[in-house]
């Protein structure tokens, strides 16, 4: 099977996210499978999908440094971008990637897995992100589009941890520094592991080969097609417009909060963060023991159906807030949408909304 290998000269952030929505409108219109390879000019701030700006990033910091915050369609969470990355865009048609979240990373990192260890590195793949010594060199995602699947990432070639620490929100300076020394801990990087940096060529080679061995394809040098350019121009337009980067801030302008609180005997608003296998924000708003506004938010990955996550916020808008009526229209909308999500389950969202409702400020209201 033949596929392209699309090698980019450094873009900006709006233009790195939208790459491969381009990129997968020409595999849905019979296009070839796509390995897109390139980096960053200068850094950025990447919100997943499903994230809150407010509650991820440290705007104060980012628009002092002019440094853009930048809305992925990807789910994941939010990650700092920096010229210390090489990034690749995995773009194929759907009947070649396993449906099972699992399987398709396995299928599709094991060649990136193959290039680190080719530089004698401990690599390893955990979930949907590679390891090194257990520690993190390598994150991902995926997602659908039309007929194709899209499987993003990154090999971290050195690490900016005091400009990333910066960049997010955090309670305290305190806090903040612990995070600092944290991600020195957990992160990793070929600069870090081998004390210099490859030549971005000769990963750019070593991928090439790693994935023709692993997939029993055959690359062709190519390029862009006017028509993906196009695209691409007209996307990265529409991704720096504020109305799509703080889109999900906008969709709940008025339960912004951190905590819980009663504010008045028939009102309650309450926040908590639940840990599932991935990060689930929930903000709930309870009038007159309905739910009035639900926020639900996060780092996980939500493959398909698209736009499933604010159907079923709107869908709990209304609902009794009793624990048994809540379960069963989570379980009815999981059992009827067949949403295919890598982070949660429908188990964990029900845990998440127990947990919240149990909250005292919640109790007093309901």
């Amino acid at each position: 099977m033949s596929w392209r290998f699309i090698s980019l000269p450094p873009q900006d952030g709006y233009h790195m996210v939208t790459s491969f929505v381009a990129v997968a409108d020409y595999v849905n219109r019979g296009g070839k499978n796509t390995l897109l390879i390139f980096s960053v000019k200068e850094p950025f701030v990447n919100v997943g999908v499903h994230q809150e700006v407010w509650l991820e990033v440290d705007l104060e910091f980012t628009k002092k440094m002019k440094i853009p915050v930048v809305r992925r369609d990807l789910g994941g969470g939010t990650v700092v971008i920096t010229a210390g990355e090489h990034d690749y865009f995995i773009v194929v048609r759907q009947e070649d990637a396993p449906r099972n979240p699992t399987e398709l990373y396995r299928k599709f990192l094991t060649p990136v897995v193959n290039v680190l260890r080719s530089y004698g590195l401990n690599a390893d793949l955990r979930d949907q992100d590679i390891v090194v010594n257990g520690k993190k060199i390598s994150g991902n995602g995926a997602m659908t589009r039309g007929n194709s699947v899209v499987l993003a990432g990154n090999i971290l070639l050195s690490l900016d941890v005091d400009l990333i620490s910066k960049c997010i929100k955090v309670p305290t300076e305190k806090f903040r520094d612990k995070m600092a020394k944290d991600m020195s801990e957990w992160l990793t990087s070929l600069e870090k592991e081998l004390g210099y940096v490859p030549p971005r060529d000769e990963i750019n080679r070593k991928l090439k080969e790693a994935f023709e061995k692993e997939l029993g394809i055959k690359f062709e040098d190519s390029t862009l097609t006017p028509e993906e350019i196009e695209l691409w121009e007209k996307l990265a337009s529409e991704k720096a417009k504020e109305e799509w980067i703080f889109y999900k801030d906008n969709r709940h302008p008025n339960i912004h909060t951190e905590r819980c609180v009663k504010i008045s005997s028939a009102v309650a608003l309450c926040h908590l963060d639940y840990k599932a296998r991935k990060l689930l924000r929930i903000t709930l708003k309870i009038v007159n023991k309905k739910i009035d506004e639900i926020s639900i938010s996060g780092d996980f990955f939500v493959m398909s159906p698209n736009g499933f996550i604010e159907y079923l916020e709107d869908r709990l808008k209304g609902v009794s807030a009793n624990l048994e009526e809540i379960r069963e229209v989570i379980l009815d909308e999981f059992n009827e949408k067949k949403p295919v999500i890598f982070g949660f389950n429908e188990n964990d969202l029900i845990d998440a909304l127990t947990e919240i409702m149990r909250k005292p400020d919640i109790q007093e209201v309901i």
